[in-house]
């Protein structure tokens, strides 16, 4: 924590993110910033995170109980999309 705040020293905004299956585990890659401006001059931070697949569904629901969101339903396939 940085002195007389509480906000961490080391933070972010959150800007891209992909995963990888690799079977009963998935990789998480989260791209984060500490600049404002993104341009050629900013710096992006890459982390990878390896977890069980329960551990992402466990993630995920986490995710959408604090966002006060449900998941999307899915669609039934039709003719037209």
């Amino acid at each position: 924590m940085a002195k007389g705040t509480d906000i961490p020293a080391d933070f972010g905004a959150l800007v891209g993110w992909d995963h990888q299956d690799l079977g009963d585990r998935v990789m998480v890659r989260l791209q984060s910033t500490q600049h404002a401006d993104l341009g050629s001059d900013s710096t992006l931070d890459e982390f990878r995170y390896f977890m069980t697949k329960n551990q992402a569904v466990v993630l995920a629901n986490y995710l959408y109980s604090i966002s006060e969101r449900l998941p999307q339903a899915k669609r039934k396939r039709g003719w037209f999309r």
